[in-house]
């Protein structure tokens, strides 16, 4: 599935993913050969009886059945961001589990909900056109106009 689509008119989701990673300092890996070396793991696991239940752990030597295991992998998501906010900064998705569950889209929420301080983060390698068309396209510059009127 590419992501090099056009989104909202210039910047290409891609590109919208790697700004919120590097804003968030973050790295997901879809390789098992990092497993052992990430601050969370997302993963699926089968049970005694073949079911499959979903991981997202910080221990997936000794997880926690009630704090780490997930029935349903539309909850991984959600998970991810928490361990964001906890946090982790280096990610194991397997890759089965990152297309299935839209781990980009969420990125590319992410990406919304942290735009302002993306445009204002000075150690991104980001354009000025970029920041313009941040800028415009969510409206940051018509409300920090806004908040300087005097009344």
């Amino acid at each position: 599935m590419s992501y090099n689509i056009p989104r909202e008119g210039d910047m290409l989701e891609s590109r919208m993913i790697e700004l919120i990673k590097n804003h968030l300092e973050i790295s997901i890996s879809q390789d098992v050969a990092d497993f052992d070396n990430v601050d969370c793991h997302i993963y699926s696991e089968s049970t005694a009886d073949g079911y499959d239940v979903y991981m997202c752990t910080n221990n997936p030597n000794q997880p926690s059945i009630c704090e780490d295991v997930y029935y349903y992998d539309n909850d991984l998501c959600d998970a991810f961001q928490d361990q964001i906010r906890y946090g982790d900064r280096t990610f194991y998705i397997c890759d089965s589990i990152y297309e299935d569950c839209y781990f980009d889209d969420t990125l590319i929420e992410l990406f919304a909900e942290y735009v302002e301080d993306i445009v204002e983060n000075d150690e991104l390698d980001i354009t000025l056109e970029e920041i313009n068309y941040l800028k415009k396209e969510y409206e940051l510059e018509d409300e920090e106009a806004n908040s300087a009127k005097v009344v």
